[in-house]
């Protein structure tokens, strides 16, 4: 059924983007770079808006659902799209699983329960198999408590428009706080996943795409800087508690934020086992499981939540640093795929710099781990 909306395609970006990585990640950066890490985020701002143009090309070319590892098939073959297909499926199930863990961490800051991502996948899960209505509902209502809870705390945190002035340009703290932070601005990969929910999946999903991008970066600089602004220092866990200052509602809104996000990736990525594996889904018990909903993957959402929950536990920054790797790896490939395929110089030009721009974030990774930092 073709139920989704520009609208819902801009909602969809938000929540896929905006997850746990913004509150964790953000103060990261921070402990990383200190004050230099504003810089670190207008980069990434910059570089996810490039990066995403490919994609919203790709969501032009193909409208059935399985995302942008369709179009890789469509320019180079069918086994090397799969390959790539594999990539940006186990990338996204790792980095729903980093969110999961990132709610671990939000939730344990007033309480002691190790179990509540878990949970909360089960939970999800199930609002996910409600259907897509009941879908499309949530993304909207996820979205704008998502806007309204970044506002707030940027409103709470203050911004220093002096901090240009009076921070030191350090690069290596830079690139390193772009890094990490770059996992929060990606994540525009799975709303072209679900194409068959859209009724209009050329336009919803590439105009959709781009426009969710610039809002969740405005809203990102907004709220890196406002964490810049302020005069904390410590670890990760120290600064997160002063960032919400025994605030119960902030807490709360972070919980909500970080559920959102869990909804949409699952929701989206429910789609890439079956598109991976349809020889196996129509197998009479899993094809019996599928028909029970025609406008979502049951066999895939039930798959995808059990790896996510088997992964939680597992430390975030971890997950962060090899989901972020393999993405990269599988965004090579569609920006590889959009040089070759597209018709207009634009696009070819756009998608080469992403190109270059992938190799350098990967050999700057490699760098970096080589000398243990």
């Amino acid at each position: 059924m073709r139920y989704l909306t520009l609208k819902d395609a801009v909602f969809l970006t938000i929540t896929s983007i905006v997850g746990g990585g913004i509150f964790v990640l953000s103060p990261l950066t921070y402990t990383i770079a200190g004050k230099c890490a504003i810089y670190g985020w207008i980069i990434d701002i910059i570089i996810s808006l490039i990066m995403a143009m490919p994609f919203a090309y790709a969501s032009t070319q193909i409208t059935k659902s399985g995302g942008p590892y369709k179009y890789i098939q469509k320019v180079f073959g069918n086994e090397i799209g799969k390959i790539f297909g594999y990539l940006l499926w186990f990338a996204g199930v790792l980095s729903i699983s980093a969110v999961v863990s990132f709610f671990n961490v939000i939730f344990n800051i007033y309480f002691d329960f190790k179990y509540i991502g878990m949970i909360l996948v089960i939970i999800i899960t199930t609002l996910v198999l409600s259907g897509i209505r009941v879908i499309g509902n949530l993304l909207r209502l996820f979205a704008i408590i998502t806007i309204l809870i970044l506002i707030f705390m940027v409103y709470s945190n203050g911004l220093d428009l002096s901090i240009f002035s009076k921070t030191k340009f350090d690069i290596s703290k830079v690139l390193m706080a772009s890094y990490f932070g770059l996992w929060t601005m990606t994540g525009w990969e799975g709303i072209a996943i679900p194409s068959e929910s859209f009724k209009n999946p050329e336009k919803d999903i590439c105009y959709g795409l781009i426009l969710g991008t610039l809002i969740v970066g405005i809203l990102y600089l907004l709220y890196a800087w406002s964490i810049s602004s302020t005069a904390i220092y410590g670890d990760l866990e120290t600064v997160m508690k002063l960032l919400i200052k025994n605030n119960m509602l902030v807490w709360f809104g972070m919980l909500m934020i970080v559920s959102g996000c869990i909804f949409s990736w699952t929701f989206t990525l429910s789609w890439m086992p079956k598109s991976l594996f349809p020889k196996i889904f129509n197998l009479k018990p899993l094809e019996s499981l599928e028909n029970l909903k025609k406008d979502i993957s049951v066999v895939g959402a039930l798959l995808n939540s059990f790896i996510i929950a088997s992964f939680s536990m597992s430390s975030s920054k971890t997950l962060v640093d090899i989901s972020l790797f393999i993405a990269l790896i599988s965004y090579f490939g569609v920006y590889f795929a959009v040089f070759k395929g597209a018709h207009y110089y634009i696009h070819k030009y756009i998608s080469l710099l992403s190109c270059l721009i992938v190799l350098f974030i990967l050999a700057f990774r490699i760098y970096f781990y080589f000398n243990n930092i």
